[in-house]
């Protein structure tokens, strides 16, 4: 078998107007614009992606997305799963609370994992027995990757929620996935000054190094579908150590007992969701 090849489109495509829409060869239900609120952006900023209208059915959305995934080279549309805040599409897909792009950001992606956190206080014993359970993913000491097995292909693409409601389906120009979120300009991690090229980057650059695919976005919340062979202990490992930089939440308030457990989850599961209070 061929292994897969990275998704790409030379260009980013256009926006599709509102309402139904033909694409790729398939009938899809009416979508509207999602566009950055005036407080967000300059006033009467332009769209930066199309959304259906309404919830979709998670097994149509994943059969729309794989077969959209592999038209994406002509399309330049990234078609991904996405829900809201509180089980509702209004936020952020019809609030306006995106950014849209920002090509002029200055962020360094490798000088952000290799900078230090917030201090912590390890003169306090409880504190400074924490910070030893997670010494191995605690500091980024050189970027991991690239990996060699190869990223998810569009058939193995999957939707990450399997049981929230509602779930829709979005298209979003891009030159790759992850540059899905160059467009959208995400506020997912602003809590963590981390809100639109920033996350963007970050992603776009596991993207590359760690073959990991985004296949859905929620209000707080990026799902990124690991390499469907999986990766070694160690590259697991060094990719957690960036994860815990760029989102420490998703295992500080994640439930898991130890360090381990996060770590087998991880291996275990075909999607790593990051998820920033």
């Amino acid at each position: 078998m061929t292994p897969n090849t990275p998704l790409r489109s030379t260009t980013r495509g256009d926006i599709p107007p509102e309402g139904p829409l033909r694409l790729g060869g398939i009938d899809l239900p009416a979508g509207v614009h999602v566009r950055p609120a005036d407080d967000l952006a300059a006033p009467g900023a332009p769209p930066c992606a199309w959304v259906t209208n309404g919830a979709v059915e998670v097994d149509l959305v994943e059969q729309w997305v794989r077969h959209l995934a592999s038209r994406f080279k002509d399309t330049g549309l990234w078609p991904i799963a996405v829900t809201g805040w509180d089980n509702d599409l209004e936020r952020p897909w019809r609030s306006g609370e995106v950014l849209g792009p920002d090509e002029g950001s200055d962020f360094d992606v490798e000088a952000f994992l290799l900078s230090p956190g917030e201090p912590e206080d390890d003169e306090d014993p409880d504190i400074a027995a924490y910070l030893e359970s997670i010494a191995p993913i605690a500091t980024v000491r050189e970027l991991g990757g690239p990996v060699a097995a190869p990223p998810a292909g569009p058939q193995d693409l999957l939707v990450p929620w399997r049981d929230a409601e509602p779930v829709a389906l979005a298209l979003i120009p891009a030159l790759s996935p992850a540059d899905a979120l160059t467009t959208l300009g995400w506020i997912g991690p602003a809590n963590y000054d981390l809100a639109g090229a920033a996350i963007a980057r970050i992603a776009v650059s596991w993207q590359e190094r760690y073959h990991l695919t985004p296949v859905g976005i929620d209000f707080d919340q990026l799902m990124l579908q690991m390499p469907p062979r999986g990766l070694s202990r160690p590259e697991v490992m060094s990719l957690l150590a960036e994860v815990y930089r760029v989102c420490p939440d998703s295992y500080d308030q994640g439930g898991f007992p130890d360090l381990a457990s996060f770590v087998r989850a991880v291996e275990s599961h075909p999607v790593l969701g990051l998820w920033w209070d």
